[in-house]
């Protein structure tokens, strides 16, 4: 029987990650390679990617906490109130204005108001919408720039790097937050191939490894089948699954509550109130030319910030705090 291309690409740590899919995904990716959407070598190196997020988010929530996190979690959880306050404060300083707005347009309309006084009961409204603006800018400026967060994400990553670092190779796991992997595991998910179709399956897998220092999950969900190699002739994925609009990619490699299979659960304003904080420190470090994950958020796509922001959210809750940068090495 003949191997597909996407069959005779699979190895290592992509062909165990494979092996957690459905049915149903498996077609969807297969599809893909055949018609020419992607590569099987760049689908492979998206699996793989993947299966790292996955496995550094298990790790960033599982890994042995010392007093240094403790503390970091306190500052950080503190800042993420503050920011998520000042974000709250934004949006009814939004709301009010376009109000104000709202009601002086239909007094217009009704003929009880002129252009021109419509513009000039604006201005008060205008006003201090700009002055409350101002404030909650201050206010984040004197916030900072996240230090505990980067600092804490780095000792992670770092930390997931070392134990992993047996089994980090051409066909294995990926560095963490590699961008060259990120960028192919992107492709896949705006083409479709993304939570909505895969659903728990890296979560899964993530469960099964045997992370050195913390072990694997005890009943972790087997695949439910186990072919050596993709089929050569997949089933089609439906057109509404490779063509649906993507999925959060937070989904994708979300923490667990409880099991491996249960479906994951984020706080998306903690994570994005993190991010948020992250890039404005990244405005200031672009400006000055450094690199490394501030820089990285500052300009990401939004597929690859909700990632980085749903990995952050994990660090933060196991007393965590920032990606590190691509080092060129193994992806």
């Amino acid at each position: 029987m003949s191997v597909s291309k996407l069959g005779q690409a699979l190895s290592g740590v992509a062909a165990d990650a494979f092996k957690h899919l459905d049915s149903k995904a498996r077609g969807a990716l297969e599809n893909l390679v055949n018609s020419g959407q992607i590569s099987a070598d760049d689908a492979v190196l998206g699996l793989r990617s993947m299966a790292t997020q996955a496995t550094f988010s298990r790790y960033s929530r599982e890994r042995p906490r010392d007093q240094e996190d403790d503390q970091r979690l306190a500052a950080s959880g503190s800042m993420l109130d503050k920011q998520r306050g000042l974000n709250d404060r934004m949006g009814a300083a939004r709301e009010a204005f376009g109000q104000a707005f709202s009601n002086l347009q239909k007094a217009q309309e009704s003929g009880e108001l002129s252009m021109d006084q419509v513009r000039e009961g604006l201005r008060p409204a205008q006003e201090e919408f700009d002055a409350q603006m101002a404030a909650i800018g201050n206010e984040q400026a004197a916030l900072g720039k996240a230090s505990s967060l980067e600092a804490g994400y780095e000792k992670t990553v770092k930390g997931f790097n070392a134990a992993m670092g047996s089994m980090i190779s051409e066909d294995g796991f990926t560095e963490a937050y590699s961008e060259k992997a990120n960028g192919a595991a992107q492709k896949l998910q705006q083409l479709g191939f993304d939570a909505k179709v895969f659903g728990n399956a890296f979560q899964n897998f993530a469960a099964t490894v045997d992370i050195p220092g913390i072990g694997s999950k005890a009943g972790a969900a087997a695949p439910k089948e186990e072919p050596a190699a993709a089929p050569a002739a997949a089933p089609a994925a439906p057109a509404a699954a490779v063509g649906a609009e993507a999925a959060d990619p937070v989904q994708a490699t979300a923490a667990e509550d409880s099991g491996a299979g249960k479906p994951a659960a984020v706080d998306r304003g903690n994570a994005q109130a993190a991010l948020s904080m992250l890039r404005a420190a990244a405005s200031g470090t672009q400006k000055s030319g450094s690199d490394g994950i501030l820089g990285a958020l500052a300009g990401a796509a939004d597929g690859t910030a909700d990632t980085a922001a749903s990995g952050l959210l994990d660090a933060l809750k196991s007393g965590a705090g920032k990606a590190g940068p691509d080092d060129g090495k193994t992806v």
